[in-house]
């Protein structure tokens, strides 16, 4: 019994490390954001004080939203709460851990699973606009992050940046730190933190199953294959926001989604007897329900998934 409670006793400790981290860096991440807008606004105001609402708004507020670089720092300077938790594992464990050696058919493969993902979850996004709709709601605020970058900062930091700092905490130190729990629960448990994470309707469902598979694509591979595609993700989607025309558009996404869904289609039937041995293989060494319990019971857990949730809600709005 008492071995029972220290061993309880020690897992919550674990979760609430791990939510209590990710709680700093996001709030970090925001101040940082905040005050980098701050420095560069107030100076404006006490130079130029006759600026009209809508001048503000175009010679400021704009250009920094649309400017990469309060971004930037924010995610470098974020990610200081993590290398506090993991410390010298960060270095030693989550960057250097390396499975089986990758080749160009794997990242070829893992590029068209995620981007298979990307495209069957934004078309389930249709029938969830619409009934957001029969209640008289839209999530039309949460596409606007999915327009394309208006600058190189933007583009940097899309197709750069996010992807190496996003791997770097949820492949690399959420994902790591859950691993002794098990494969199942460090996968699916960093992918519901990384879905979670985006703060948008849009990208929840998206974000969930590209977590999915690149948690697999790491402990199998390396984090290093993860950022790989995790920016071939990112570049390919900054290239088709960057066609204007609706027709070469709609026609390249046509395009794309028949190639992709071919593609997948003849690897998971030339595969499916391996992966349906993984996948019974997973599910057999699921873990127990009482850690997914511990887990969602966690305080620093649950702040972190209501704040995530707060931040969802705010991009919905009245019709």
């Amino acid at each position: 019994m008492n071995g029972n409670r220290a061993k309880r006793k020690k897992i919550k400790r674990h979760f609430r490390k791990l939510g209590i981290s990710l709680l700093f860096q996001g709030g970090l991440l925001w101040a940082v954001v905040i005050a980098f807008m701050v420095v560069q606004i107030f100076p404006a105001l006490f130079l130029t004080p006759d600026l009209t609402e809508q001048q503000m708004e175009k010679q400021f507020i704009n250009p920094l939203q649309e400017s990469g670089w309060p971004m930037i720092l924010a995610v470098v300077i974020a990610f200081i709460p993590l290398l506090i938790y993991r410390k010298k594992l960060f270095w030693t464990h989550d960057l250097t851990t390396v499975g089986k050696r990758m080749n160009r058919r794997i990242v070829f493969i893992g590029f068209v699973f995620v981007l298979g993902l990307n495209m069957i979850f934004m078309l389930i996004m249709y029938p969830v606009e619409g009934l957001l709709h029969l209640f008289g709601y839209t999530a039309e605020p949460s596409e606007e992050i999915l327009e394309g970058s208006k600058t190189i900062s933007m583009f940097v930091y899309t197709c750069l940046i996010a992807p190496i700092f996003e791997e770097f905490i949820y492949r690399g130190a959420v994902l790591r730190s859950l691993e002794r729990f098990g494969s199942f629960f460090a996968i699916t448990g960093s992918a519901l933190l990384f879905g979670m994470m985006h703060g948008n309707i849009i990208q929840l469902p998206v974000a969930f199953g590209t977590g999915i598979v690149l948690g697999y694509l790491a402990k199998t591979y390396s984090i290093w294959l993860t950022i790989l595609i995790h920016s071939l993700n990112n570049l390919l989607s900054e290239a088709i926001s960057a066609v204007h025309s609706e027709v070469l558009s709609a026609i390249l996404n046509s395009g794309l989604l028949v190639a992709v869904f071919l593609v997948l289609g003849v690897f998971l039937y030339k595969n499916r007897n391996a992966i349906r041995s993984w996948l019974h293989a997973a599910w057999e060494k699921r873990p127990e329900k009482k850690l997914w319990l511990y887990f969602f019971t966690s305080i620093p857990i649950i702040l972190l998934l209501l704040f995530n949730g707060v931040a969802i809600l705010l991009g919905i709005e009245k019709l």
